[in-house]
């Protein structure tokens, strides 16, 4: 796998921005939420959001690639 799967569509040659920011987002929730473990305030609560969160949207993607399937629309626009 190269870092380049992370923001590029399946052909390898465009940018997608669905990917790009969901891993910046993900990045950003990774990042508060080792902190918040770091210094010792991260309680029950923000373990089930942080997981909820990661896990659901990777749980909900996975749904509508497989429901929807892909269309071919190479532009990422319906």
């Amino acid at each position: 796998m190269n870092l380049s799967d992370l923001i590029a569509c399946p052909d390898g040659k465009t940018l997608s921005h669905t990917k790009l920011w969901a891993n910046i987002g993900y990045a950003a929730a990774t990042a508060a939420f080792i902190r918040l473990n770091w210094i010792g305030i991260a309680h029950t609560e923000v373990w089930l959001a942080y997981l909820g969160c990661v896990a659901g949207a990777a749980t909900a993607s996975k749904f509508l690639a497989l429901k929807y399937g892909n269309t071919g629309n190479k532009g990422g626009v319906p």
